[in-house]
């Protein structure tokens, strides 16, 4: 017979959960909590602890303080402290509850609650502070300024977020940017301003990149160079926004105008789309290098001179011959253009990889290359990023391999657990079984079936993903598919003390495209859960009508609901949001593979509840 003590839901919780004294010696300790501590019984824990003050918390205070709240408020909330487990002294983070119990006449008897290890969550947050704290300081030290633009419905620019960067670009504060979105687009050039402003406009409506150089002249009278680079990001409320830099190129456009000035040679040079200029004057045996090209290394110009065998003493012994082959069958007119990537090695003791560019631009009377020019690009954060793309394209066939795993096993074993579960029905039916055996015999029955349903959705699961699940789609109606589930789950509705409603109108019915059997699996799921999870005396109600082109039905139940951290994790496989409020029998995988049956049936399923007051699964599928 149950009992209503709760000693059972203080034996088999989770989490730890104890009873003190006031003077700090642990009564009672749930097993959570013993082996949180690292003892083998309630027993030798409550022998080992005499005073929780001087054996518990790191830092002692808390403990102090976390007296003055059950005196002041008789319980503490989400108290977190850093301790030493009992026995192994192993520091974690743990997350109190606990309240007082006292006298008649008012004073402590004792102090009751529960703990729980939340070290994992403790470490993710000082990461997450960690990660905002290291990405401010790069966008500290960017040169230049790094901005969020919200595009609204009436073209206004607002600014989300502004980088530092920006008074040393334009002597504005960031907060003045974004109080004003549209402070940027009047320090534009007067002739810059129509040909900057479609460049923006179109690729806001496009949704597509842009990369753009203008003018800007600043409150001082100051003009300035500058290069504007943004790119779609997703959209808030509906609303497009772009991120993007801004960087001050006047020094480049400087040296461009010099170029320009000083002959056509440099012009070509820096039309080859470089970042660092070289000029090799063969027969003289020097080689010019822009400073550019020196900064792209970190070099001064007395520490990188103007010879042709410096940077080839700088390149990694591993690329030298294959830059030298390229760059000889260029001078020998074998190939119209020398193109070699190489790594070179930089002031810090780095190596940078580098796209190497040039042409032969003089010969002499004999053909014989007397001149040569041409440009360094550093693509080392490109080589990365296709580095990276290589590794999520492993990671993604490694996923593939596992579904196609999981897929194959879950086919192996349906063969020996039938066996097993058709030996266990004929054991069942013998009449030699008392009931000893027969409960042994109903537990192996109960347990294969548990095991098989697993398998069949580990099945279910792993075809969806792999693109392998079968579904045959055709218009139907929805009323004798909700009659058939109801009708399965009653005996279970009955059982749970639940009543079940459908407010479905007879005619018309509702007609959707689905396949027969995934529609009546995905809504066995959904109904069952709702049985489940709802409370004795409570209902479920299943409702459905035609909205525009969709058929929409909404499971409704008034169980206990959901909190924001079980929303969350909903649709995860194998995790059974809810199941820690009692024995609920389950596989962890239903809601899942209800998401990827109907999104496989270009439907969609979504949830809301509240705790408390019950929970609403809404299916949209399209209408018949």
């Amino acid at each position: 017979m149950p009992t209503d003590d709760f000693s059972t839901l203080f034996e088999f919780l989770p989490i730890g959960a104890y009873r003190v004294s006031a003077q700090g010696r642990q009564l009672r300790a749930n097993p959570a909590l013993v082996r949180l501590n690292g003892f083998g019984s309630e027993t030798e824990q409550l022998a080992a602890v005499s005073d929780i003050a001087n054996h518990w918390y790191v830092d002692p205070s808390r403990r102090d303080e976390f007296l003055r709240l059950i005196q002041c408020d008789g319980h503490v909330l989400a108290f977190e402290s850093e301790i030493r487990a009992y026995r192994s002294r192993r520091r974690i983070w743990i997350s109190e509850n606990a309240h007082a119990v006292r006298h008649a006449d008012g004073t402590l008897l004792y102090i009751e609650g529960t703990i729980e290890d939340i070290t994992e969550r403790v470490r993710d947050r000082e990461n997450l502070r960690r990660s905002e704290q290291h990405l401010q300081e790069i966008l500290d030290l960017v040169p230049g300024v790094v901005y969020r633009t919200v595009v609204t419905a009436d073209g206004q620019r607002r600014m989300s977020f502004v980088s530092p960067g920006v008074r040393d670009l334009f002597g504005l504060e960031p907060a003045a940017l974004m109080a004003d979105g549209n402070a940027l687009q009047r320090l534009r050039h007067p002739d810059d301003r129509a040909r900057v402003g479609a460049e923006v406009d179109s690729s806001v409506d496009a949704h597509t990149p842009l990369q753009t150089e203008l003018r800007a002249v600043l409150d001082s009278g100051e003009q300035k160079w500058v290069q504007l680079i943004s790119a779609p990001a997703p959209d808030e409320d509906g609303q497009p926004v772009r991120v993007g830099l801004i960087v001050d190129i006047t020094a480049r456009k400087q040296a461009e105008a010099a170029l320009r000035e000083s002959g056509e040679l440099w012009k070509r040079a820096l039309e080859s789309t470089g970042d660092g200029v070289w000029d090799w004057h063969i027969d003289e045996g020097v080689e010019e290098l822009s400073a550019a090209c020196r900064s792209l290394y970190g070099y001064g110009r007395a520490e990188l001179p103007d010879r042709p065998d410096a940077l080839d003493a700088l390149t990694h012994p591993e690329d030298i011959a294959a830059m030298r082959v390229a760059r000889e069958s260029h001078l020998a007119g074998a190939t119209s253009v020398y193109v070699n990537e190489h790594r070179v090695r930089c002031h810090d003791g780095r190596y940078k990889r580098i796209l190497s560019r040039g042409v032969v631009i003089a010969r002499d009377p004999s053909g014989r290359p007397t001149r040569m020019v041409g440009t360094h690009t550093d693509v080392t954060d490109r080589r990365a990023a296709e580095a990276l793309r290589a590794e999520r394209d492993r990671a993604e066939a490694a996923d593939r391999a596992k579904s196609q795993f999981l897929s194959r096993v879950s086919h192996e074993l349906r063969t020996p657990l039938n066996a097993i579960l058709g030996f266990a029905q004929l054991l069942d039916m013998e009449s030699f079984a008392d009931e000893r055996h027969r409960s042994w015999i109903g537990q192996v029955l109960g347990s294969g079936r548990h095991l098989l349903a697993l398998m069949d959705d580990v099945l279910d699961l792993s075809s969806l993903q792999t693109g392998q699940l079968q579904l045959s789609i055709q218009r139907l109606p929805l009323r004798p598919v909700v009659t058939q589930v109801v009708a399965m789950l009653h005996g279970t509705a009955e059982e749970a003390g639940v009543s079940i409603e459908i407010a479905i109108e007879a005619e018309p019915d509702v007609m959707l495209q689905a396949d027969p059997t995934r529609l009546a699996q995905l809504l066995s799921n959904l109904l069952s859960n709702a049985i489940k999870y709802n409370r004795r005396g409570g209902w479920v109600r299943i409702e459905a009508g035609i909205q525009a082109s969709e058929a929409v039905v909404r499971m409704v139940d008034g169980g206990v609901g959901l909190d924001a951290s079980q929303m969350a994790r909903l649709f995860t496989p194998f995790e059974r949001v809810g199941a820690q409020r009692g024995p609920v029998a389950g596989t962890g995988l239903g809601l899942a593979l209800t998401r990827q049956l109907t999104e496989a049936m270009n439907g969609s399923v979504a949830a809301s509840s509240e705790p408390g007051v019950g929970s609403v699964f809404t299916l949209r599928l399209p209408a018949g």
